[in-house]
């Protein structure tokens, strides 16, 4: 038995006279899709329109008699043809500014991305605007995916995961690298057409600012490590500093300490006041874990919490030889200022913290579940600190 036929859909008058307003001002496809009508159907009551020779009348109101109105002027149909220029506009903007990635690519890629974009655009709009052919478009629907497209479908979900487990944060050397690893060797320039086909980036990277309380007259220490980085067996050399995180509830103040031999970060704290017992329950944390033998180097900058007596104190108690950066100087504790940056760009500026409680546990899930055990350094090989630390154990 055949199915029966829909019935036929009717419109009233008002609804056609305000699907003909809305093509005059956004265009007849784009106001086709919003009012789910055939673009057919909405241009035939447009010439019926025009036909007729005045425009639609005004829809009547009950108990009122319905108004006729005056023909359209040159004036107004000039603005009208102006609204739908604007509009077209618009759209191709919006357009270029969404397919940016792909204005210097290859026929095939912009096929695909149209492919992505057909149910926002028409097909003939997205073929003009990227200049390609709408029949080589269709011709490319229909033909079956060569061998180079199946590799880069493969290779764009291998990619799409690793950007994901990243937390967005790797870019396309990190994403490399990862690949390698996995034993898929693949060129930086094909991860990098990767990223662009699916519209993937790392978190932007803003400008980091860091500043430190200096002026004071506590004793400094003089400045031995002197920017020797690399090259340090496991608890030889660690650096530490603060930095501050902003909360709904006001500043909380981060100190930590870094195993220049893997980037480690070997022991933590935080607290909303910025003082001596801060930098000093940071240090504590790091000298229980690890247990370091005598003649440990911990460098900091001249921060007044690390000049303290308490913090000296505890140095000497420890057996830490003390070092610290010159005035001014951030290069000085460029491994430590690194790991902040990286802290803030890649997590806490893409969150917003309601409560220092809050903050708190995310920071910690990130160190130690995150930086410590999957995040690849570049100063590692490209491996986590935890494995680095491992392979220097093994070693």
């Amino acid at each position: 038995m055949r199915d029966k036929k829909l019935p036929k859909r009717q419109y009233t008058d008002e609804f056609k006279i305000e699907a003909i307003r809305l093509a005059e001002s956004v265009g007849g496809h784009q106001a086709a899709r919003r009012l789910g009508v055939p673009v057919a159907t909405l241009g035939n009551w447009s010439r019926r329109r025009r036909a007729a020779g005045t425009p639609a009348p005004e829809v009547a109101v009950a108990g009122a008699a319905m108004p006729t109105r005056r023909p359209v002027s040159e004036l107004e149909a000039e603005n009208s043809r102006l609204r739908r220029e604007l509009a077209d506009a618009k759209l191709d903007v919006e357009i270029l500014r969404k397919g940016d990635g792909v204005l210097c690519q290859g026929v095939a890629m912009k096929y695909a991305w149209i492919e992505n974009h057909r149910d926002e655009y028409t097909v003939s709009r997205l073929c003009r605007v990227l200049s390609v052919s709408r029949t080589g478009y269709c011709q490319w629907r229909v033909r079956p995916p060569s061998p180079r497209a199946l590799a880069n479908e493969a290779l764009d979900a291998k990619v799409a995961v690793l950007h994901r487990d990243s937390r967005r944060s790797y870019g396309r050397a990190r994403i490399t690298q990862q690949l390698h690893q996995q034993g898929e060797y693949v060129s930086a320039e094909r991860v990098r057409r990767s990223l662009q086909r699916q519209g993937l980036r790392p978190v932007y990277r803003r400008a980091y600012v860091v500043t430190t309380d200096s002026a004071h007259r506590l004793p400094l220490a003089p400045n031995l490590l002197d920017r020797r980085f690399d090259g340090w067996p496991s608890n030889k050399a660690w650096v530490a500093d603060i930095t501050y995180v902003a909360t709904g509830e006001g500043w909380l103040y981060l100190a930590a300490v870094m195993d220049l031999a893997s980037r480690r970060i070997v022991g933590w704290s935080m607290s909303e006041t910025i003082d001596a017992k801060l930098v000093c329950a940071a240090l504590r944390s790091a000298y229980w874990q690890r247990k370091p033998e005598p003649g440990l180097l911990v460098h900091t900058d001249r921060g007044s919490q690390y000049a303290s007596h308490e913090y000296r104190h505890l140095t000497a108690q420890f057996g830490i030889t003390m070092s610290m950066s010159r005035k001014g100087n951030a290069w000085d504790n460029a491994a430590m200022e690194s790991f902040f940056k990286t802290l803030k760009v890649e997590r806490i500026y893409q969150v917003r913290y309601d409560t220092r409680a809050q903050a708190r546990l995310d920071i910690v899930d990130w160190i130690e579940g995150f930086y410590n055990r999957v995040r690849i350094h570049s100063a590692n090989g490209y491996l986590a600190p935890v494995v680095m630390e491992s392979s220097l154990m093994a070693a």
